[in-house]
Parts: structure tokens; C-alpha cells; sequence
């Protein structure tokens, strides 16, 4: 049997070699990173590109003199809110995170995706505020499209779930209390939310009154958040970017393509997006019948068979695509289906959702800060490339499935 003075003596070797294993871990990748710094990613939804200029917006032409302003932000395809601020979060076309509409069919779960009903879950990979709470960098969350609850075990340190009218102000006086907590327990990544010009555009259309309107209160908006960044004491480690989901189109043609395919019970389902629609089939049969029935839509309507979706879309996901891939042209969009009543909503005066590459689905792309070129002018920011940015900022390591790359307006 060992002596005591044996047991100790091999207790002086054990103990630095534990040590040692300790400190190797901690510094290897993939776990906590110790940030200072605050970035802010500020989403506008609907504010086209060109509004700022065309409206004379003063708070966003002193955000451009102080940093970057890029001539557009590029959505993903679709160019609707909920696919595109996926993408912004997760750094990935729809194909990947799956979120391939506002409305769509999860054929593998049968389970159907709503905006009211989406979850963190609904993401096919990590958004931002997972990948900052995993690297150890707290994380608040306020509204974003697919943020309600967790993702795979993870969830934002703070969260402010959708509310009232007032919303925008209230969430305004949100991130500035995140600001100003301690640094023990200020986040490190804020992510936020906001009307923007989004709903009278589709009510009035991009020239409308109430656009210009909401214009002005997003441009006050941005004014506040600025004088209250400017105002702390820590207001000079914070990085903000301002950005929107996509643009606005006028319409003038509405589409029925629901009353052209016969339903039976469940399938065929029809998803309807704005000018984007997906047609899930049960079986062959059914997929011939609605082929037969899409070759009535006007000629100017794209239809793709699953299999045929050209391959710069970043559409392609086995489980959500349909089966029938619809898209109308610039200035036309697809009737929904009635309601309770049997009555149909007016057609929207303006809609987004059309390629991203046209002009009037660029979004707006502002950003500001010690990380950022002052004069900065990239003609384009794709949404793919934001994330990749603020884990570059952060010192966070991006996932490898990440599509876009991070700026090279950084400092």
C-alpha cells in the first residue's frame, strides 16, 4: 500500500498537468470569446433603397457622411420578410435555412409554416444570436422573424416578443436599456426589428403618402437611436448597422392561380407568397393534374417543376420546396384565398417577393461605428454577407455553411 507522502507526491505532478489540459481547452476553437463591443443590426422592414435620397431623410444622410452606406442590400430569392431576415441571421440562402417563404409546407413533418406561428425551430441553421450565446457572448433579441424560443437548446439572454402599437418606440427605449446595463450584463449583439414603410406600401404602393409617412418616422427613429448611442458612456464601442429586408414594387395584375387547381381535402397545397407560389402534390397523379391545370396561367408566369429551378436561386430544399415552383413577373402577385366570409382582401397596390436582382427589391444597407471605413460606398451588400460580418466583428469563428463573407469595408 502507498504511503501518504507517495499519494502527495504524485499529486504534485497531476495537479499542473491539470491545469495545463484546463488552459488548452479554454483556448482552443469554439469556445467563449471575450468582446467589449456591442453591434446592433437594426432591421427596417420595407425601406427600398432609395428612399433616404428620394425623400430628403436627414438622420440617414448623417449615418452615410459617419460610415457606410451601400447602394443596395440584395435579399435572398424570395425577396419576402421571412426568408430574408433568415437569411440575414444565418448567413445562408433559403436552400439551407430553410425558410423558403412566408408561407410554406414542411412535407416531412406535415407541418405548415405561418408567420404568426414561426419559431427559432423553424431554422435549419444557427442565426446569429445562437452562434453569439455559444461563443459566450450574450445576445438580445427583439421580434425578429423565427427568434420566439429556442434553437436546438439556445436562446437570446434577453427578448422582447412582438407587441402593441407603439411598437417601434418602445423598442427604441429596449435597445437603449440593453445598452446602458453593466458591462457584466450588457449584450454583445442586439438584433431588432421594426416596421419600417413595409405595410403602407403594400397598401398604397411605393409612392404612396403613408410610405413617405412611415419614411419619416423610421428616419426619427434612427435620429433617437444615434443621440442615445452618442449619450453612454460605452457609446463609442458600438457598431450599428441599419439595414432592410427588401424593397417595394408597384402592381397592377393580380394572378388567380388558386381557382385553377382543383383541391381535394390537404393536397394539392397551395402556398401563396405574394408573386411566389409553392404547389405541394400527394402523389403522380396528382402532379400531372396540377401541370395541366398551371399551363392556363399567363405565359409571362414562370412555372418550374422542382427538379428544373435554376441554380442560382438557392432554392432548392427537399423537404419545403414544392413541387411547383410559381413566380410572377415585376408588377404582378398572386390572389390568396378567401376568407371565412368567402370574400377575397383587396389586391395589394404594392408587393416584394420578385427576383432580387431587380431594381425595386434592393434594400437599404447603413452602417456605423469603430469597425466601419468612414466614406465607405459599396454598390452592393448581399443579406448572405451580414452575419459573416458581425462574427468578424465579434472575433467569433462563422460556421462553415455561411454563403457570404464578411465585408471588406471593416477596418
Amino acid at each position: 500500500m502507498r504511503t501518504l507522502r507517495e499519494r502527495q507526491g504524485s499529486l504534485k505532478w497531476i495537479l499542473p498537468v491539470f491545469i495545463l489540459i484546463l488552459l488548452a481547452c479554454a483556448a482552443s476553437p469554439g469556445n467563449t470569446v471575450k468582446s467589449e463591443k456591442t453591434v446592433i443590426v437594426l432591421s427596417m422592414d420595407g425601406m427600398r433603397w432609395d428612399y433616404p435620397r428620394r425623400d430628403h431623410l436627414e438622420a440617414f444622410a448623417r449615418m452615410a457622411e459617419k460610415g457606410l452606406k451601400a447602394g443596395r442590400m440584395t435579399p435572398p430569392f424570395p425577396s419576402l420578410t421571412f426568408p430574408s431576415h433568415s437569411t440575414i441571421a444565418t448567413g445562408c440562402y433559403p436552400n439551407k435555412h430553410g425558410i423558403v417563404a412566408n408561407s410554406f409546407l414542411d412535407v416531412k413533418k406535415h407541418k405548415r409554416f405561418t408567420q404568426s406561428g414561426s419559431t427559432a425551430s423553424d431554422l435549419r441553421e444557427p442565426p446569429l444570436w445562437v452562434i453569439a450565446e455559444k461563443a459566450g457572448i450574450r445576445s438580445a433579441v427583439a421580434a425578429w422573424p423565427c427568434s420566439k424560443g429556442e434553437w436546438r437548446g439556445t436562446s437570446p439572454t434577453f427578448f422582447r416578443p412582438f407587441g402593441a402599437p407603439g411598437w417601434d418606440t418602445g423598442t427604441l427605449r429596449w435597445i437603449l436599456d440593453q445598452l446602458k446595463k453593466p458591462s457584466s450584463r450588457r449584450p454583445g449583439l442586439i438584433m431588432a426589428w421594426t416596421s419600417g414603410a413595409d405595410h403602407p406600401g403594400h397598401l398604397q404602393g411605393p409612392d404612396g403618402a403613408k410610405v413617405i409617412e412611415a419614411e419619416r418616422r423610421a428616419d426619427h427613429l434612427l435620429a433617437g437611436l444615434e443621440k442615445g448611442i452618442e449619450a453612454l458612456p460605452a457609446g463609442e464601442k458600438v457598431d450599428l448597422i441599419v439595414l432592410s429586408d427588401h424593397g417595394m414594387a408597384a402592381v397592377n395584375r393580380v394572378v388567380d392561380v388558386v381557382s385553377l387547381i382543383p383541391k381535394h381535402a390537404f393536397f394539392p397545397y397551395i402556398a401563396v407568397s405574394g408573386p411566389i407560389c409553392n404547389i405541394y402534390a400527394k402523389n403522380p397523379a396528382q402532379r400531372d393534374a396540377v401541370a395541366r391545370a398551371l399551363k392556363r396561367l399567363p405565359p409571362d408566369v414562370k412555372v418550374y417543376e422542382k427538379g428544373s429551378l435554376p441554380p442560382e436561386l438557392h432554392y432548392l430544399n427537399d423537404a419545403r420546396t414544392g413541387d411547383f415552383v410559381i413566380i410572377c413577373p415585376l408588377g404582378s402577385t398572386f390572389l390568396g384565398y378567401p376568407g371565412r366570409s368567402g370574400r377575397r382582401k383587396a389586391p395589394p397596390k404594392g408587393m416584394h417577393g420578385y427576383l432580387p436582382e431587380i431594381g425595386e427589391m434592393g434594400g437599404i444597407f447603413y452602417a456605423e461605428g469603430p469597425d466601419f471605413r468612414v466614406g465607405s460606398r459599396p454598390k452592393e451588400v448581399r443579406a448572405v454577407d451580414v452575419a459573416p460580418t458581425v462574427c468578424k466583428i465579434l472575433g467569433i469563428q462563422p460556421p462553415p455553411e455561411m454563403d457570404g463573407t464578411a465585408l471588406k469595408s471593416l477596418r
